[in-house]
């Protein structure tokens, strides 16, 4: 369960930071209805490319957005049918597109949930705490990348034979990004990590 608990002063800080960085944060109401995100963020997203470090992709990290790398607004979930005749087997099979998110993996919405609570509550304090997202990489990607958008220091932590062009990409976006040893299925090394910065 989520703690509801407020640090007034921790609070006042992030909205100060929000409003220096113009940070609109969208509710889970419009994330996942995204007919009720307001025209006036609408109008604003139709110059903003996909991936662009703009804080209004915030309101991007759903399933719905329409698959255009700039400009896109919101239509229906972006899925792939695989039909029996494909597949062999007599059910459909339904595949999540993660392409249309920002960063391309689906984890900017997961990682949105774990750090917007403890912002808004003040739990999180974006002028002192650093956020240290642990994974072997698409976890790392959205929580950095929603961290640059929300205005908060980040660390990425993955393994060190992840792909180049993934560390490439998260040393542009994180504050800092640790490599710990092995790879995919060494997850163990990475949560090690965590505890010890901890």
């Amino acid at each position: 369960m989520i703690s509801l608990k407020k640090n007034e002063k921790a609070l006042e800080h992030n909205i100060e930071k929000a409003r220096e960085n113009n940070i609109i944060l969208p509710t889970i109401a419009q994330l996942r209805d995204p007919g009720l995100i307001p025209d006036k963020i609408k109008d604003q997203l139709k110059d903003v490319g996909l991936w662009d470090i703009n804080p209004l992709n915030l309101f991007r990290i759903t399933w719905k957005n329409e698959p255009k790398e700039k400009g896109g607004l919101f239509g229906k979930s972006n899925y792939i049918v695989l039909p029996p005749e494909l597949t062999g087997v007599k059910a459909r099979i339904i595949c999540m597109v993660g392409k249309w998110f920002p960063t391309g993996c689906h984890k900017v919405g997961a990682s949105y949930g774990c750090l917007v609570p403890r912002l808004i509550t003040g739990q999180f304090d974006s002028t002192y705490n650093k956020a240290v997202w642990p994974s072997t990489g698409n976890y790392c990607r959205g929580g950095a990348f929603d961290s640059k958008l929300l205005g908060v220091d980040s660390i990425a932590i993955l393994p060190a034979e992840m792909s180049k062009e993934r560390f490439d990409w998260l040393k542009s976006i994180a504050g800092e990004v640790i490599a710990t040893p092995g790879c995919e299925s060494n997850v163990k090394e990475i949560f090690d990590k965590t505890w010890e910065l901890r």
